[in-house]
């Protein structure tokens, strides 16, 4: 199934039928109406006693307003066909029959409210039967002046026609509007149903007596004594029954009450019929008056009942769901009623009915001392927010409590009516706030910083400890003024104040915190430095609170400070004499090196040329004259070409050493491994008839400077060489051990050895544990290894064992004590 939305353009044609279906019906209704009244009319004089149409019109114009004018107009011109009136009276009653209705209408909208008001609420009802008479007026005297103009009515029967049309106008009005404002209104309709069978016996009668006494049959010899048995009936229908079932009934009974008397059956008929119509409608109003207002009093009562009821159901749910308890005292101040919430979670198995507050065992009083609240109490005055407390346990509960006297009708004092509410949590959580705040003062008292609190309006709320111990603050009244206020209490400090408000001005308008310095004599005799800090303090909302003036005494940092700048100053200074007098000694060393490299040179130079001829001419002794020498002579010159040819070496030494000592390092990175074995291959080929083992691991890399490092390995490994000239099966190794906690390397032999005794002479130059006659050299290797060694910032170390070998470790410093091993 599908639904589908009408568009405006849509429902408008449905609107317009509707309206068209509802004037239309209004319209049948009316001539309907107006039928029934001409059918009631007395055929002697010609009188209507009701014209029922007004009812309707008003109700139709009451409810739709001008949407239902046009059904009323229609019903207006149908009835004035019916009634046979002359054209000139058509007109007017017809303009009558359009007004009445629309005054009463608009007086019922303006005056009275709701229509559902007119029958359920006593003002409602009165303001009802006075627009049905008002508006009938109107309508009577168009009636009156169309029969004039129209029929030649004689204007001394005016009086006597209109008040007769106006009273037939009113009680048409009555008769059918109320029974329409029952039945349209929104009233289940399910309370017709309560009571079904004693409606039926009691509207019954009702009916049927009526019925009896408007047909001419007397059940009494009086015949109004029957009416007057039925008002009793009439109240029973308006107290009991639903406004339909009742109103229903009225029409019912009006209209027989009307066709018994135009018959001439009714109790009235031994008078004249303008009487017995007058009587008539004087009892119809009399029992529509009596039972709308019994009506309306009972819907208001039942309204009122409804009410309560849902006051009382409101309040108790609000008691049950509030944390207030309520309690009661009597007249002599006593309790006798309270919640057992109350006497459980606060006063314990506490005994309270028949007791006084102040009766209560452990209960103690805080707001006031007991005897103030019962002198209270006695004088029957309200108290509001009554503290006391008891003890549970470890800790305290706390109730506080609010009063009102109550007194009775007569005025009598009957007692107390009140609530209390547990505030433990909150007196607990106000304490805790007590200490937070009591720790927190204390914190800032206890800073050495000058501190002041001030408000969103600039006012002094807190000054710390260290800030009313300067004194200025002593005899003035500080709390709750502002610094410019201050300022006209303290002469000696006013241009500081205004600067300090003026300041605060500036954060409270740009919500920016401030920092500065400042000179300040609070003492009178003791300036002091102090910087400054001015933070806002803002809410959740961003909204500006206030703010905090934070000073910090900085005199003695400022004096160190300028203390050490001054000492910073001297040892820049000595700093500079340092460096100059540091100039002059490296050109002084820088012109020493150069001498000894020219020194050196002379030596490589000039000594060496004596000693080549002192070597030469001793060869050649030995060759052109060793035939003519004896053996000693060529001895003698053996011994000189040996020490000609030492004195060389020791030279080269002495060079090598010095040029060492002067190399520059630069660090790249090498492969120790393969300068091992480029060296080993040298020996090897020197002496091709030695079979020694070397050991050389791959891929030993190193951060270091490549000449001096092969220095260092090939004055090790042929110091290594030498040493096992005379092992039977020598054996040579490079490998990694660490130094001084770096990682480093190692030249390990089995020639030799050392006495570990002596491991302090290995390094000095021109320094032997060997003497020459066995292995030569000139003691110098191991210098130069040592030189070359720190020169890169590392370490070198012997170990050895006589005639087991030695074991030389060494490092090249921490930027190249990595060792990478590879293949």
């Amino acid at each position: 199934m599908s639904a589908s939305v009408q568009s405006p353009a849509d429902r408008q044609p449905s609107a317009g039928a509707h309206g068209l279906a509802v004037n239309l019906l209004i319209a049948v209704a009316y001539c309907l109406l107006a039928a029934l009244s001409v059918r009631l009319r007395d055929p002697a004089s010609g009188l209507m006693p009701m014209w029922a149409p007004m009812g309707l019109a008003t109700f139709a114009l009451l409810r739709g307003g001008v949407r239902n004018l046009p059904g009323v107009l229609a019903g207006v011109a149908g009835s004035a066909l019916l009634a046979g009136h002359g054209a000139v009276a058509t007109v007017f009653h017809a303009v009558g029959q359009v007004c009445a209705p629309w005054l009463c209408a608009a007086l019922l909208r303006r005056f009275a409210g709701h229509s559902e008001d007119l029958i359920e609420r006593t003002d409602g009802a009165l303001k009802l039967l006075a627009c049905i008479y008002l508006s009938a007026v109107p309508s009577a005297a168009a009636s009156v002046a169309g029969s004039a103009l129209g029929q030649g009515l004689p204007a001394a029967r005016w009086l006597e026609h209109g008040s007769a049309l106006w009273l037939a106008d009113a009680l048409g009005t009555l008769v059918s509007l109320l029974p329409l404002l029952a039945w349209s209104s929104r009233r289940p309709f399910a309370q017709m149903r309560k009571r079904a069978f004693e409606q039926l016996l009691v509207v019954g009668g009702l009916l049927g007596l009526l019925a009896v006494s408007f047909s001419g049959v007397t059940l009494f010899p009086d015949p109004m004594l029957q009416l007057y048995m039925a008002l009793p009936l009439v109240v029973w229908v308006a107290l009991r029954f639903a406004p339909r079932v009742g109103w229903s009934a009225f029409l019912i009974a009006s209209l027989t009450a009307l066709a018994g008397t135009v018959n001439g059956t009714s109790p009235f008929s031994p008078h004249p019929m303008q009487v017995q119509l007058l009587v008539l409608h004087g009892l119809i109003m009399l029992t529509a008056a009596t039972a709308l207002f019994i009506g309306a009093a009972m819907s208001e009562k039942q309204a009122a009942r409804r009410a309560l009821r849902e006051r009382e159901s409101h309040f108790r749910a609000l008691t049950l769901l509030s944390s207030d308890w309520h309690w009661e005292l009597d007249a002599d101040l006593r309790y006798h009623r309270l919640p057992d919430e109350l006497t459980g979670v606060h006063f314990g198995d506490a005994e309270l009915d028949g007791c006084a507050p102040w009766e209560i065992p452990g209960e103690e009083a805080l707001t006031l001392p007991w005897g103030m609240l019962r002198q209270t109490l006695e004088q029957h005055e309200a108290f509001r927010d009554f503290l006391s407390r008891r003890r549970d346990g470890h800790r305290w509960r706390y109730l506080a409590s609010s009063g009102e006297p109550v007194f009775d009708a007569t005025g009598a004092f009957s007692g107390y009516r009140g609530v209390s509410r547990d505030i433990s949590a909150e007196m607990q959580a106000r304490e805790a706030l007590r200490e937070e705040e009591f720790r927190l003062r204390a914190l800032v008292d206890a800073l050495p910083e000058l501190i002041v609190l001030k408000d969103r309006h600039l006012r002094w709320r807190l000054a710390n400890r260290a800030l009313l111990d300067t004194r200025c603050l002593k005899k003035t009244a500080w709390l709750g003024a502002t610094s410019e206020e201050l300022a006209a209490y303290l002469p000696s400090l006013t241009e500081v104040l205004r600067r300090h408000h003026a300041i605060a001005e500036e954060v409270a308008r740009t919500r920016r915190p401030y920092e500065g310095e400042e000179v300040l004599d609070l003492a009178g005799n003791d300036p002091r430095t102090y910087e400054v800090s001015v933070i806002p303090l803002s809410d959740d909302d961003g909204e500006f609170t206030g703010l905090v003036s934070v000073r910090r005494d900085v005199t003695a940092q400022r004096a160190a400070i300028r203390l050490q700048a001054e000492k910073v100053d001297n040892v820049r200074l000595q700093n500079d004499e340092l460096e100059r007098r540091v100039g002059e000694r490296t050109v002084a060393l820088e012109s020493a090196i150069k001498e000894l490299e020219a020194f050196s040179y002379s030596v490589s130079h000039d000594l060496r040329a004596p000693l080549r001829a002192l070597d030469g001419f001793s060869r050649l002794l030995v060759e052109d004259y060793g035939d003519l020498l004896d053996e000693q002579g060529r001895e003698y010159l053996s011994r000189i070409r040996r020490n000609s040819q030492r004195m060389g070496e020791l030279i080269d030494d002495l060079l090598e050493l010095s040029r060492v000592s002067r190399a520059e390092v630069r660090r790249t990175l090498i492969n120790l491994s393969d300068f091992a074995r480029d060296i080993a291959r040298e020996l090897d080929a020197e002496a091709p008839e030695r079979r020694v083992q070397w050991v050389i691991p791959e891929g030993l890399w190193v951060d270091a400077d490549p000449g001096l490092a092969r220095v260092v390995l090939e004055n090790l490994l042929r110091n290594a060489w030498k040493f096992t000239r005379l092992q039977p099966q020598p054996r040579i190794e490079l490998g990694q051990a660490p130094v001084g906690g770096q990682a480093g390397y190692c030249v390990r032999d089995n020639g030799a050895g050392f006495d570990m005794t002596y491991v302090g002479r290995l390094f000095a130059p021109f320094q032997r544990l060997h003497n020459n006659r066995e292995f030569d050299g000139g003691g110098i290797g191991l210098a130069i290894v040592q030189r070359a060694i720190r020169l890169h910032g590392g370490q070198v170390s012997a170990e050895g064992v006589p005639g087991q070998g030695a074991t030389f470790s060494f490092s090249f410093g921490p930027s190249g004590s990595e060792a990478v091993t590879g293949g």
